[in-house]
């Protein structure tokens, strides 16, 4: 059994929310496939929505316990990868970016970095984001074999970055 749980958070006035902040994976068989990221568990996928009084630049990051640069520890042997996908800005699609490589079109939220709103490039204000939250959830290939009920957590929040 597994669980990951999202926090919400509020920032300068905006309001950040997710649709469903526990993702339970319930009972897991894990299969015999695997990629470099381990076996995988299954994807989730949630929304999150940021509403402000007034335009704002937005960019998000998300806070967890790091698996490595890539992603964040999911119990002892897990890791899990976030991504926003399907972004909007008062209603129009968007693309997104990490903060400090603008050059890169990315919805990965990695530990340690922040993702930008973009339009044509350029950081765009806007009072209402939205965006598909996409959690992908991986067990490592040495993890041991257990033979009873195991508990998996792994969590963190979202952010958003003052200033864009």
């Amino acid at each position: 059994m597994s669980l990951l749980t999202v926090f919400e958070v509020s920032a300068a006035e905006c309001r950040l929310s997710v649709s469903q902040p526990h993702i339970d994976y319930g009972p897991l068989r894990p299969g015999t496939t695997h990629d470099s990221r381990g076996i995988p568990l299954g994807k989730r996928v949630v929304r999150l929505n940021v509403t402000c009084p007034d335009d704002r630049l937005i960019a998000l990051r998300f806070r967890g316990v790091p698996a490595d640069a890539q992603g964040f520890g999911f119990g002892r042997h897990g890791r899990f990868d976030v991504s926003l996908q399907q972004p909007l800005l008062d209603g129009q699609p968007m693309e997104l970016a990490p903060m400090n490589s603008r050059t890169e079109r990315s919805g990965q939220l990695r530990p340690d970095q922040a993702l930008v709103v973009l339009k044509a490039g350029q950081p765009i204000a806007g009072r209402v984001f939205s965006a598909q939250v996409q959690v992908d959830a991986y067990l490592s290939h040495t993890a041991p074999a257990v033979r009873d009920k195991t508990l998996l957590e792994g969590g963190g929040r979202f952010e958003l970055v003052p200033g864009g």
